[in-house]
């Protein structure tokens, strides 16, 4: 009776501190892998079609002022811009180093632009807007567009208009996912007077 006893004990030994799981031997299955993130397709890639605005020649923003309402009041225009030869023929821009993603008034225009472009913090395709604090100067110290003491404002209708009521440095990035992403474009406006001729001259680049 004694070594029946000791033998289902010597039995259960085995079990004792092994916390109820199996032990995995050579020959269980490796634990499933880590499913990598893909990257999430830009929506406006097939729309803008071949040659898309391609990201190491990506050249940030052209700006530009686009309209004068009144005295104090002006409104800036951002066009991604690409720098490339090749690029540039492809989309119509023939002898041009520095173009826009294709010609004013094609169907592939928005949507390459938007390509390009990415996302804005307003979740809204186009450039995210900024202010210099530190012009003229100083460090440059971005603020956004809209937020208190800034003197610029979004265009609810259109990310890439800006108004703007007073002089100084204003700035346009790529926002998020978009093929310029990491790149910015400046404009500087020295007075706040209308124009008597072309606008093409209010709009100074540093």
């Amino acid at each position: 009776m004694k070594r029946v006893v000791i033998l289902a004990l010597v039995l259960g030994m085995p079990a004792c501190g092994g916390g109820g799981s199996a032990p995995v031997g050579p020959g269980s299955p490796p634990p499933p892998p880590t499913p990598t993130p893909t990257a999430t397709p830009n929506a406006y890639a097939a729309a803008c079609g071949s040659p898309l605005p391609p990201s190491q020649y990506a050249y940030g923003y052209g700006i530009k002022v686009q309209l004068e309402p009144s005295k104090n009041k002006k409104i800036l225009n951002g066009s991604p811009s690409i720098r490339n030869l090749e690029y540039c023929a492809a989309a119509g821009f023939e002898n041009t180093l520095i173009c826009n993603t294709r010609k004013e008034g094609t169907d592939q225009r928005v949507p390459c632009d938007h390509y390009f472009s990415g996302m804005s913090q307003e979740n809204r395709p186009g450039p995210d807007w900024y202010q210099d604090f530190g012009y003229p100067g100083g460090p440059e110290r971005l603020v956004k567009c809209g937020a208190p003491d800034t003197s610029c404002s979004l265009k609810p209708e259109d990310q890439y208009l800006l108004d703007i009521h007073e002089v100084g440095r204003y700035v346009a990035c790529a926002g998020t996912g978009g093929a310029g992403a990491g790149t910015c474009g400046d404009c500087i406006i020295l007075t706040m007077n209308q124009s008597t001729g072309s606008l093409g001259g209010l709009c100074k680049h540093s």
